[in-house]
């Protein structure tokens, strides 16, 4: 049996009983989470972009906060969409309405990205955020006639995706990956309360995301195996190429996409 230690830091995949330094040890290498800090800083870039928008076309400060100024760069409205807008179902996801929410999608993005990109790796991750957000933005349409934005459906989709992952291997990674996926099943019940309790956030959009995540992460998980040539202390496990069954996983994740967009025109969105 091979268990992985410390599943959010250099995490490493020894035999139990193999403690002595003398014996091989494996671990998984870590991505780096470039893609993260690049959502990040994207993210803040089009926050700070309202402030100047709103400035230039209306005389105001208060673009985050401006309903106005989110509708005209693209926050979610189903009527629009209906109208052929449907740039807006991407659009919203890197709009946030102030700073409070803009800091809460963050922070969830700064603790979910390093260990899901992590162990995932760059264009994994990439598609995870981006379809699991676009399935929460489909789901808002569907079920919400509010007007809304924000990047919280694609966290969902990370918290969807890094939950099933440690739930995969939960075997592999012993109590601390154990202690991890109970953390963030604790996170995801909570998030999901609160979101069905307060009138002002868009949970279709939370739930579209969580099981987006689910159902693109469920294809997208890397195979390790051990190295050809098996040496004393620690070697790095081997990632298995299968990047042509992955691809085609994703494309049919984007073909539901479509299909769950245009089920849901044609039974006609909830419209203010």
């Amino acid at each position: 049996t091979l268990v992985y230690d410390q599943p959010t830091g250099q995490p490493a995949l020894r035999t139990p009983s193999n403690d002595a330094p003398t014996r091989p040890e494996f671990y998984i290498a870590l991505t780096s989470p470039t893609v993260s800090r690049v959502m990040i800083g994207l993210n803040l870039l089009v926050f700070a972009a309202t402030f100047v928008f709103g400035l230039v076309v209306f005389g105001t400060w208060t673009g985050p906060v401006d309903l106005r100024v989110l509708y005209l760069l693209g926050m979610k409205s189903n009527s629009d969409i209906l109208n052929g807008e449907v740039w807006r179902l991407l659009t919203a996801m890197f709009l946030h309405i102030g700073p409070t929410h803009l800091i809460s999608n963050l922070i969830g993005l700064f603790m979910l990205g390093p260990i899901l990109e992590g162990h995932l790796g760059h264009w994994r991750f990439a598609v995870i955020y981006l379809i699991g957000g676009l399935f929460g933005s489909v789901a808002s349409y569907a079920f919400s006639p509010a007007l809304s934005a924000g990047a919280s459906g694609a966290i969902f989709a990370l918290l969807g995706a890094t939950v099933l992952y440690f739930f995969r291997f939960r075997e592999n990674f012993g109590p601390r990956g154990q202690e991890i996926l109970r953390s963030m099943l604790v996170v995801l019940v909570l998030n999901l309360v609160m979101g069905g309790a307060l009138a002002n956030v868009d949970n279709w959009g939370h739930i579209g995301g969580l099981l987006g995540g689910l159902l693109v992460a469920a294809g997208l998980f890397p195979r390790f195996r051990l190295p050809a040539a098996i040496q004393l202390g620690r070697q790095p496990l081997v990632r298995e190429p299968n990047d042509v069954r992955q691809i085609g996983w994703v494309l049919l994740c984007v073909f539901l996409l479509f299909l769950a967009f245009w089920l849901a025109t044609q039974a006609g969105p909830p419209l203010q």
